[in-house]
């Protein structure tokens, strides 16, 4: 969607095609595989089965995943209008965007708990799989801006203060907004009573 909407709308590319690998290379593969060892939501097993005719990915799944792409989507572009207001050159911009949808994918780890668990320790944070996941995560895409051979090869430069707090700034705001969403849905009561029913 970042790249799409970037084209159509005629602005330059927010991601170069190597970051993008690289992003498919590091965001994508530790945290899930951490998240294949976590041992799930407590109470798993008292949830009734699937109905086989529904389809793997039904209405409301799509409604999620429009939603959290649009999110990152919203935070990518928001880091790249802010660097322009600040007047970074066409690097330090392709710098602050990458690392914000890089940044921004980790903290969506925290989106996969499930919506009827505890918002703060739930099945997620006591992955310790995963923390050791998002630390390397971490490393490996804060250090090569620093270190010229990679920076040189992902078209990257050294991120100053400034550019650090959009990064942060903007990767935050997707999970934070998502997770808002979700604990306003699931203290509707309408759908709280669906999932009792569910439950029952």
């Amino acid at each position: 969607m970042v790249v799409g909407l970037a084209v159509l709308s005629s602005l330059p590319l927010p991601l170069l095609p190597l970051q993008i690998l690289y992003l498919n290379l590091v965001t994508d593969v530790f945290p899930a595989f951490a998240l294949a060892f976590g041992e799930g939501e407590a109470g798993i097993l008292r949830h009734p089965p699937r109905d086989p005719r529904e389809p793997i990915l039904g209405r409301r799944r799509w409604i999620v995943i429009i939603l959290h792409g649009g999110a990152l989507t919203a935070g990518a572009f928001g880091a790249l209008a802010t660097s322009s207001w600040l007047g970074l050159e066409a690097r330090a911009t392709v710098t602050v965007t990458f690392l914000t949808l890089a940044f921004a994918q980790l903290w969506h780890t925290f989106n996969m708990r499930d919506p009827q668990s505890p918002l703060i320790v739930n099945e997620i944070t006591r992955n310790g799989w995963l923390w050791s996941a998002l630390l390397l995560c971490v490393a490996l895409l804060a250090v090569p801006p620093y270190f010229p051979p990679a920076a040189l090869l992902l078209q990257l430069s050294p991120p100053t203060a400034d550019m650090w707090s959009v990064v942060l700034l903007f990767s935050l705001a997707p999970m934070i907004v998502t997770q808002t969403i979700s604990v306003v849905v699931r203290g509707s009561p309408k759908i709280a009573a669906t999932t009792m029913r569910r439950h029952l």
